[in-house]
């Protein structure tokens, strides 16, 4: 059996992203990796990679997708193992074995904590506030059912609560069987009770509109408008993705490099959205215009890859075969976006 192999890796490459469905085994021997996930309340984390340290072993024992995404900071030298090359090496070392075995219990602690916190076994919050974020844990953990009857029973109990628009829409996505939205923004601590009556709660609401929190979203912003979008498009609601990917990817001028980065993203998700609603030539017009416009975009391999698939729809095989060799010559080179064109170059001849 060979022996594992040996990467580098320029700054800003992706070695993997969140879902791929790839097996390697990875030793960071030189540089900086680091890891970003979703933990079980919903924001963000990210950690770095010690050298000599594996990662994506838990994913590739267990066979299911990646659960963080991996990007290179600045230029690293990775060991890259098959589960099976792994399997081997780690028999005989018994050390190693007890060592990831300890990493793992504390992850696990880490989550079982979290997820007394979040059902209301910690940290004291609002009924309400626990109620949504029980829907979403479950939610977050493909528990479809369970979201969905948490979602239904939030809005029987809180008629026109803070989180009413939310939820509908998580709802609405557990109908049509579709994972958690990763682009959602997190769930804000707000601290409701059930409305007496109608009045009351309208009262309230008007109160909460004309009360400024730095905490607090603004739904006009564009951060909230983009993820709008993005529920909509989970949702199965195309047309209204489309206009608000439309508008918000058209904004004239942004106010921060995050905003901008929300333009690029919304580019390619109009492109996404029009594809979904069989509006294969505004795709193409859409992805061609993100890599006129973003040429070293974070999602310039993606678009790629798609830019071919609405070329195989629309029956243009030589078109499509082009951009999937251009997916394939870009890093990372085993992602699951380079394995499925390198299937379908061959699968064409």
């Amino acid at each position: 059996m060979p022996g594992p192999i040996v990467r580098d890796y320029k700054n800003g490459s992706i070695v993997y992203f969140e879902k791929d469905k790839t097996e390697d085994i990875y030793v960071l021997q030189k540089g900086r990796v680091v890891l970003t996930y979703t933990s079980i309340h919903g924001t963000e984390i990210k950690e770095d990679v010690k050298i000599g340290e594996f990662f994506g072993v838990k994913s590739s024992i267990g066979k299911y997708p990646r659960e963080e995404t991996a990007q290179v900071i600045g230029n690293a030298t990775i060991l890259v193992f098959k589960s099976q090359e792994f399997e081997k090496f780690v028999s005989d070392k018994p050390h190693l074995i007890i060592k990831m075995l300890k990493v793992f219990s504390s992850q696990l602690r880490s989550v079982h904590k979290q997820t007394r916190e979040v059902l209301g076994q910690g940290e004291s919050k609002s009924p309400a506030f626990e109620l949504m974020n029980v829907a979403e844990v479950f939610h977050r953990n493909s528990q479809l059912d369970h979201a969905g009857y948490a979602y239904r029973k939030y809005l029987e109990t809180y008629p026109s609560g803070f989180y009413e628009e939310r939820a509908k829409n998580l709802l609405e996505l557990t109908k049509q069987g579709e994972a958690y939205p990763i682009s959602i923004p997190e769930l804000l601590y707000r601290n409701e009770s059930p409305a007496k009556n109608q009045s009351e709660m309208n009262e309230m609401l008007h109160t909460m509109a004309h009360t400024k929190s730095e905490s607090a979203v603004d739904p006009n912003s564009l951060q909230a408008r983009y993820d709008k979008g993005t529920i909509f498009l989970n949702a199965g609601k195309i047309k209204e993705a489309i206009q608000i990917f439309q508008e918000v990817s058209s904004v004239p001028e942004v106010k921060s490099q995050d905003e901008e980065q929300i333009k690029e993203n919304s580019l390619f998700y109009l492109g996404k959205a029009q594809f979904k609603g069989s509006d294969f030539g505004g795709a193409v017009q859409t992805f061609s215009t993100y890599l006129k416009k973003f040429p070293t975009g974070h999602l310039t391999k993606e678009n790629l890859y798609h830019l071919a698939i609405v070329h195989e729809e629309l029956g243009e095989k030589d078109k499509a075969k082009q951009f999937f060799q251009r997916v394939i010559k870009l890093p990372p080179f085993d992602d699951s976006l380079s394995e499925d064109s390198k299937s379908r170059l061959e699968y064409e001849g």
